[in-house]
């Protein structure tokens, strides 16, 4: 089994997502809530994704300050902390910056849904239009935090991605999905075809397999990474 701790299951999520083109430089951050202290596990700012290893991680208070590990903290991580306290259910955080999810946020739209791959990792995904730069203030934090409700993924305008989730796995395929889901209709859209968006009945028979189906894609692509670089788990 892969990723048996938070730490490494966090690791490797971000490994796998670097490899499937969450690569925008130094963007993004991920947060973990695996403690009932309010502490976080999150990524550091200035370490590539692709070369993140389970030993940079850091642990940062409610206030978004470092209590444990050594690297920067990215200021924007404030926002992790006012997500989860809003939503006891999210135990895993994702924001990036992906190639199609970004060329929608840069429109301001939802894509569509067009595709059972797309339909593939479930939730709800919503739009998020009221962008005033990076989210370093708790206030700020706080309402984009309580505008994101009950959804699981986000187009953030102008900006890009947020998708949560239960676990490592459960955000992996969801970002994947989702990905996809922009990608085929920016590709549909380029063909000047409005597209025929999935059935939502269909679309939520092909969730059921979400969890399954992401803790298959999590295992198999975690060892391709471990493969690559054994030492990503220490």
């Amino acid at each position: 089994m892969t990723g048996d701790s938070p730490r490494q299951a966090l690791a490797l999520l971000v490994r796998i997502l670097a490899a499937h083109g969450y690569d925008d430089k130094l963007a993004g951050h991920v947060s973990v809530r695996d403690r009932d202290d309010e502490t976080l596990l999150v990524t550091p700012l200035g370490v590539f994704w692709h070369e993140l290893s389970a030993r940079d991680l850091l642990r940062v208070d409610r206030d978004g300050k470092l209590v444990e590990g050594e690297g920067r903290v990215n200021p924007t991580i404030i926002f992790h902390a006012e997500l989860h306290r809003a939503r006891p259910d999210i135990r895993v955080a994702l924001h990036n910056h992906p190639p199609f999810g970004s060329i929608w946020a840069a429109a301001g739209e939802l894509p569509p849904l067009l595709d059972q791959t797309g339909a593939n990792g479930g939730g709800r995904a919503v739009i998020y239009r009221e962008y005033a730069g990076a989210v370093i203030d708790r206030a700020v934090a706080a309402e984009l935090a309580r505008a994101y409700g009950s959804a699981d993924m986000a187009i953030l305008a102008q900006h890009g991605t947020l998708v949560t989730g239960a676990s490592a796995p459960q955000v992996l395929v969801r970002a994947l999905s989702f990905e996809w889901r922009c990608r085929k209709a920016w590709e549909v859209a380029c063909m000047n075809k409005p597209g025929v968006p999935l059935p939502a009945a269909t679309a939520e028979s092909l969730a059921q397999y979400a969890d399954e189906y992401g803790e298959i894609l999590f295992e198999a692509y975690g060892r391709e990474q471990v493969a690559r670089d054994p030492d990503l788990l220490v």
